[in-house]
């Protein structure tokens, strides 16, 4: 079993405006300036290093010409230089550094408007509201590279530790950063496409590994001064998962697997193996009564197959999207939702026991999110209700507390 990337409930419709609370936020996204996008060979950011003055910062073309975000971005850059230069020399540096800034912009070939707006409009699908709120009211940038990586929106340094990553959240000594691969370009159709990557493929992994990413920022505990205090799904950041994730976690194992233990039982893995007859005969354009009789067995087993099920109290399971092959995507359904409540990477591998489950608990809280943009919210509240239950009930409610408390 692995992590499926490709498959969406619901197909984001983001040449269009969103729900007008989710369209002011993807526009205040794109106003605020914080959304750097490396797009091929398109970018509307660029890279102010300097190690010897500990200047490791980004600056997006909006920055630097919108008057309000340009006030505050030499701001930012000369509270910076103050710290190891007097009143004068900060000031002489500050302007040569804007004007360092402003040439490396003006090598670059911008993102279109639009397409800043329909990813805006991606990130804000991702996630509930209040999650995505909160973060772009803590002023958090948001990387985005077109590439199978992050490494294309890092510098060297990071690149060389975690670049190899399709998406994380860096947080602490004044950082606060969501990073997000799409793995090719997420809005070219049809004869536009370079590669099988791009289109709604990268689209849908943006999606997902988004959900992720902005779910582990949605587990942080804020405390009433907005500073981050711990995490939701752990006990002092990460010495042992909390006893509600830890539990959560458990009893959605034990659902998730009796589900599939019934699928099986019922029939499941022979209903896919029929359905790959039919797909077979499809694909090669062949009718005959071998290709009849394979369609008609394996949508009448589907059908009871359904009825078995629902008879067993997994009505919901059925809540996902529709599909040709029905089974098919039913199994992969059920396969993705038992690996995502025991995510395996080399990352979260440990030779203690403890500190191993509470990797994979932040884990696996942290995708719920991530599965209710793949496979919809009653499917996920069916088949891991303790932790969708977690997740909606106790975070997305902290981070809306925390959002009012930023609005004061």
């Amino acid at each position: 079993m692995s992590n499926v990337y490709d498959v969406l409930h619901v197909q984001p419709r983001l040449h269009r405006k969103l729900k007008p609370p989710a369209e002011a936020l993807a526009q205040a996204i794109v106003a605020s300036g914080r959304m750097r996008l490396d797009a091929d060979d398109e970018s509307n950011f660029t890279r102010l290093l300097m190690p010897k003055e500990r200047i490791n910062l980004t600056f997006t073309f909006l920055e630097m010409s919108d008057p309000v975000l340009l006030k505050q971005s030499r701001e930012r850059l000369k509270a910076i230089l103050l710290e190891r230069h007097d009143e004068k020399e900060a000031t002489a540096l500050l302007e040569q550094y804007i004007e360092r800034i402003n040439a490396n912009l003006k090598k670059k070939r911008p993102v279109a408007a639009k397409v800043e707006v329909m990813m805006a409009r991606a990130f804000v699908s991702c996630n509930a509201l209040p999650v995505i709120r909160l973060i772009h009211l803590e002023k958090a940038e948001i990387y985005i590279s077109y590439g199978h990586t992050v490494s294309d929106v890092m510098d060297i340094a990071t690149w060389q530790r975690v670049g190899e990553s399709n998406g994380l959240q860096s947080f602490g000594k004044g950082e606060n950063a969501v990073y997000v691969s799409c793995g090719g370009h997420p809005f070219l159709e049809g004869d536009e496409r370079n590669h099988s990557g791009d289109g709604f493929p990268a689209l849908a992994r943006f999606i997902v590994i988004a959900g992720q990413e902005t779910g582990h920022n949605g587990d942080m505990i804020r405390d009433e001064q907005g500073q981050w205090a711990g995490r939701y799904s752990a006990v002092d950041w990460n010495r042992a998962p909390s006893e509600k994730a830890r539990n959560a976690r458990k009893k959605d194992m034990r659902v998730c697997e009796h589900f599939y233990s019934l699928s099986k039982k019922f029939g499941l893995n022979q209903i896919v193996e029929w359905e790959r007859h039919v797909k077979f005969y499809q694909e090669n354009k062949l009718r005959n009564w071998r290709s009849r009789f394979a369609w008609l067995k394996s949508r009448v087993t589907w059908q009871l197959f359904k009825l078995a099920m629902r008879i067993k109290g997994a009505k919901g399971l059925f809540a996902i999207r529709k599909d040709r092959y029905p089974a098919t995507l039913f199994r992969l359904f059920m396969t993705d939702m038992l690996f995502n409540l025991t995510p395996q990477a080399p990352d979260y591998q440990r030779s203690n026991p403890l500190a191993e489950e509470t990797i994979i608990t932040i884990e696996a809280v942290a995708r719920v999110p991530q599965q209710v943009v793949k496979w919809g919210h009653a499917a996920v509240r069916t088949s891991i209700p303790s932790l969708y239950q977690f997740y909606y009930g106790t975070i997305v409610p902290g981070c809306e507390i925390a959002c009012q408390r930023l609005s004061k």
